[in-house]
């Protein structure tokens, strides 16, 4: 922990208890929530998975937030046949309790526990502000323009007469990037090559998902991007993600294979930058490296509330659960 030492200070060092709200029914292809689930155990850290799908809450005596998970088997009829109620549950206390959010606002009952949880006085990594703005391209956008941070131009997507001037405001040049606001994992991002194509591939994308608010955002040329693990302001991991062979996106989900890099004091600076602007604690930040990386900042493409943890370890020679268990000691790190 010598290297991130800065995680812990001065501040009195408190033992703490960590609830994880996680899915069921949606598989966390890094594992994050089972692996700090693991590391907090082996470390002695009092450790719950909350369930979003099917778990509740209750108020017991004290007026303190209990949560119960309720899980359950059902057979080909779709009968429940076999349940587990945890009745006792989680008791959260706000002196002790600490949550990390491992699911997003994007499912309804995830967004209603995470607020509940706040409610209480209890800090959730990330807040509910930061996953409504990372959970959300165009927000996204907008917010790190605020703040000066260089990104590819982008526009969104209104009615189709008015089409023509939202590709001028963003440059007029082909190929261009679409993508749906709420996409993850490089879904819902398509390049169209020519301008004669982007009216269909919108039309394509609304019929798919009637509700999609969609973006239009500037191609830059690249070999690949860069993950950056943000943890309490400071830079703890990198990643470089090459593209994949005859596809433009680099997300690992589409099958890539990272590497190590060591990022410039530049990118450290704007990658933090991004960090701050949605009021994240633990992000991934991506950038397209500009074409002078000592003298000019990146572009900044993306934060991810809920970054996954897939290679960080063996790529950066870290223990990135132990680190973030270790950076909680500190109430500082809470607030």
């Amino acid at each position: 922990m010598e290297k991130f030492s800065s995680f812990i200070t001065e501040e009195e060092i408190k033992p703490y208890r960590l609830l994880i709200l996680i899915y069921k029914t949606s598989p966390d292809q890094s594992r994050t929530g089972a692996l700090m689930t693991a590391k907090a155990k082996s470390m002695g850290i009092p450790v719950y998975e909350f369930e979003v799908d099917t778990g509740y809450t209750t108020i017991n005596e004290n007026g303190n937030l209990v949560m119960h998970n309720f899980k359950f088997e059902k057979d080909t009829h779709n009968n429940i046949v076999k349940f587990e109620d945890d009745k006792k549950g989680f008791e959260v206390k706000a002196e002790d309790t600490i949550c990390l959010v491992r699911v997003t606002n994007a499912h309804h009952r995830a967004k209603r526990f995470s607020e509940e949880i706040r409610a209480h006085g209890v800090t959730t990594i990330n807040s509910a502000y930061t996953y409504m703005i990372c959970d959300d391209k165009w927000l996204t956008y907008t917010v790190l323009l605020r703040n000066n941070i260089l990104q590819p131009k982008t526009a969104i997507v209104g009615h189709e007469k008015l089409l023509q001037n939202q590709v001028k405001e963003i440059g007029g040049k082909f190929p261009m990037i679409v993508k749906t606001t709420t996409g993850a994992g490089g879904f819902g991002v398509v390049k169209v090559e020519k301008e004669s194509n982007l009216l269909s591939t919108i039309q394509l994308i609304q019929s798919l998902n009637s509700s999609a608010d969609i973006i239009l955002q500037e191609f830059i040329e690249t070999e690949y991007d860069v993950r950056v693990m943000v943890l309490h302001d400071e830079v703890v991991a990198t990643l470089k993600r090459p593209l994949v062979q005859s596809d433009f996106r680099s997300n690992i989900t589409q099958g890539n294979k990272p590497k190590r890099i060591k990022i410039t004091e530049l990118e450290k600076t704007e990658c933090i930058k991004a960090a701050k602007a949605v009021k994240g604690k633990w992000v991934g930040v991506d950038f397209i490296p500009s074409d002078d990386r000592e003298d000019k900042p990146p572009y900044i493409v993306e934060v991810n509330g809920s970054p996954g943890t897939l290679f960080i370890n063996e790529l950066n020679d870290i223990d990135i659960f132990k680190i973030f268990l270790e950076s909680l000691k500190a109430r500082e790190n809470w607030r």
